[in-house]
């Protein structure tokens, strides 16, 4: 176990090098950027827990748009594209009883699009469609079982009670703000709200940044750096932050089940206050970014135990 998740490790840092030393010749401005998420508990350095929101994946293409109609009031919009990929389960992936199990189940994957806007009064605004599908069509279960199979790793046996087949159409907004700072530290409010089949939630979040900044409409914080040019001066930001911050839980399809179609076999009570803290460590250059997030989750149902996992985030423009 301990081999197959420094592999996994090692494949991530590569694929990080390996965008890193993508500098051939671009545009002059550098409008377009790709970018990977991935979020994971095995990156906490603890080779056997494998629990709760057990992975997660997110594929971006994201576009600077014309802002010449915003001048006034924005200082650039930017479009994205996304694939998503999320995996849910218990504890324990050894249970097979749900009398043992602590949550149920739960597969997703979807496509979203959303529309950023960075403000000229340091605020951003970000308004996001998801459309996708969860539950056993997609077949979630045989692929983390022949993943985990694959490399020694526990086998999870409770896919059979898995969260079932729905539709995801769900609205996402987050508004940010930066409050107070300069470019050696800042303090930034942060709101995240969602709505629809698959999330229903609102969180809010105090942001403490420590190190050499961007504005907010230019930091890696909120992938503002799009628009600079190639050949331009040197673009460099690297800092640490803290947010801690508290959510409210309204609807949470993973844990209580799908609102739309066959009743699934399987659900819990979803705890209605969790208190978030994110820490984490971020960079970025002209043409490449590179972010590392510590999440600590408190318990998500009356039976579980807090979480925490890590994502690393990494772009790059062109």
């Amino acid at each position: 176990m301990l081999i197959s998740r420094l592999s996994t490790m090692r494949s991530i840092f590569f694929i990080a090098f390996f965008i890193y030393c993508l500098n051939g010749i671009g545009q002059k401005s550098l409008n377009r950027e790709l970018q990977l998420e991935n979020d994971n508990d095995a990156y906490t350095l603890n080779f056997s827990r494998d629990q709760y929101y057990s992975n997660g994946v997110a594929i971006r293409y994201r576009k600077l748009t014309d802002s010449t109609k915003w001048k006034s009031t924005h200082e650039k919009v930017i479009h994205s594209f996304v694939l998503n990929h999320r995996i849910y389960t218990t504890r324990h992936l050894y249970h097979t009883d749900t009398s043992q199990m602590d949550r149920p189940y739960s597969g997703q994957m979807s496509l979203s699009y959303s529309k950023e806007y960075y403000l000229k009064n340091q605020s951003y605004f970000k308004a996001e469609l998801e459309l996708g599908v969860m539950g056993p069509v997609l077949r979630t279960g045989d692929l983390q079982y022949e993943w985990h199979n694959a490399f020694g790793m526990e086998i999870p046996m409770g896919w059979d009670y898995e969260i079932n087949n729905s539709p995801i159409v769900n609205l996402w907004g987050k508004y940010a703000k930066t409050l107070t700072g300069d470019k050696g530290a800042d303090i930034i409010s942060e709101s995240t709200g969602a709505a629809g089949t698959a999330f229903g939630h609102f969180r809010q979040e105090f942001m403490f940044r420590f190190g050499t900044l961007k504005p907010l409409s230019s930091s890696t914080q909120y992938n503002g750096v799009l628009g600079i040019t190639n050949n331009g001066p040197a673009q460099h930001e690297i800092y640490l932050f803290i947010s801690p911050g508290v959510e409210y839980v309204h609807y949470n399809s993973t844990i209580q089940g799908n609102i739309i179609g066959k009743e699934s076999v399987f659900t819990k009570e979803a705890e209605r206050w969790i208190y978030q803290t994110r820490a984490g460590f971020m960079m970025s250059f002209t043409k490449f970014d590179f972010a590392l997030i510590y999440y600590r989750r408190s318990k998500e149902t009356p039976e579980a135990r807090y979480h925490k996992y890590v994502g690393i985030r990494m772009n790059q423009r062109f």
